[in-house]
């Protein structure tokens, strides 16, 4: 059959089909380029990484000027953006003090600069400039500034990195506002503020008598967990306060500071019109108190709380001799948390 003899719509199908062929070659071909253009980055990369941790361990030896032009080197080699990448992943695998070396080779090359830049763009370039100040100790000082973010992932972020080089402090500027972002925030606020060395002691005490209660329950929290004993006055006072929620995280702080003398606080609040509150406390008494607090735990075995009715049957197992006379007590009189308690301490101290 000869062209001729197509008709107008045959060779409009023919030229069609050609065209698709031709782009899927086309695409074939740009998609082997680009596999191999990213295996070629790929090895630079490990290269790059290769050669800047070998010339690591000579940054602090006989010749650091070798080792350091080495390292900017390598970091050239990949560009800024790998680059920049590369020396903030190797940070993280470091100490700070160790990391120190590498943040001066950030610097030098101009990295600090385009991060500085980069904190005032996008959510996701403000982030990844956060995870470069904590790993390489806040080269571009950025931090001071990101700590203050309307966003809220950032003010956060911001926070925790802070905190984790020792300037929890400074972080203490936003704390009120990373309060109201949720149960979320609020809890990684407490594990920030509790590792955090040095420990912000002061503003702390002074936000556990702040206006909001999410502002206290988050200072209150993290002194408990840091284990500022010199604050336990505080958290005492904590055991009182308005709102419920406050009031269960100073029992938990109560706990973790473990000592004795908040006893009296546990105790009283046993009798918290609400039954979370009581749940809390008996977990506390019995960690503080030992045998002392059995008899007063035992009366919460008949608690209108289910709940609080199982926790004290629970702490009494943890009270010693006395604990479980109370248990086999109430067990004998019917009382099924108590019996589940007691067959559960026996299986844990019998091995059985």
């Amino acid at each position: 059959m000869s062209i001729d003899q197509l008709s107008l719509s045959e060779i409009i199908v023919i030229v069609v089909v050609i065209l698709e062929m031709l782009i899927v070659f086309a695409a074939l071909i740009a998609l082997g380029v680009m596999r191999r253009r990213a295996i070629g980055r790929e090895a630079r990369y490990d290269k790059a990484r290769n050669d800047i941790s070998e010339a690591m361990p000579e940054l602090t030896g006989d010749n650091p000027d070798a080792a350091r032009a080495r390292v900017k080197a390598a970091a050239t080699r990949v560009g800024v953006d790998s680059g920049r990448r590369l020396l903030t992943e190797l940070s993280e695998f470091m100490t700070l003090d160790h990391a120190r070396e590498l943040a001066g080779v950030f610097t030098e090359l101009g990295y600090a600069a385009v991060s500085a830049g980069d904190a005032s763009k996008r959510p996701w370039q403000r982030m990844r400039c956060i995870r470069e100040a904590r790993a390489l100790g806040d080269p571009a000082q950025i931090l001071a500034k990101l700590v203050k973010d309307e966003l809220p992932d950032v003010r956060l972020s911001s926070f925790e990195a802070l905190c984790s080089l020792g300037r929890a402090e400074e972080g203490m500027v936003s704390l009120a506002a990373i309060c109201k972002d949720g149960r979320l925030a609020r809890t990684r606020a407490i594990d920030a503020l509790a590792n955090a060395d040095p420990l912000p002691l002061e503003p702390l005490i002074g936000a556990a008598h702040g206006e909001t209660a999410e502002l206290r329950l988050v200072a209150v929290g993290a002194l408990g967990r840091a284990g500022a004993t010199d604050a336990i006055e505080v958290v005492i006072d904590a055991v009182t306060d308005a709102d419920v929620e406050v009031r269960i995280e100073a029992l938990r702080a109560l706990q973790a500071l473990d000592d004795p003398v908040a006893l009296p606080a546990a105790l009283r609040a046993m009798k918290d019109e609400f039954w979370e509150v009581r749940s809390a406390a008996v977990a506390t008494a019995a960690s503080l108190g030992g045998d002392g607090a059995s008899k007063d735990i035992a009366r919460l075995l008949d608690d209108e709380a289910e709940w609080v009715r199982h926790n004290a049957a629970l702490a009494l197992t943890r009270c010693g001799p006395l604990g479980t006379a109370s248990l086999r007590e109430a067990a004998a009189r019917g009382n099924e948390n108590a019996s589940s308690a007691l067959a559960e301490h026996r299986l844990a101290t019998e091995g059985a």
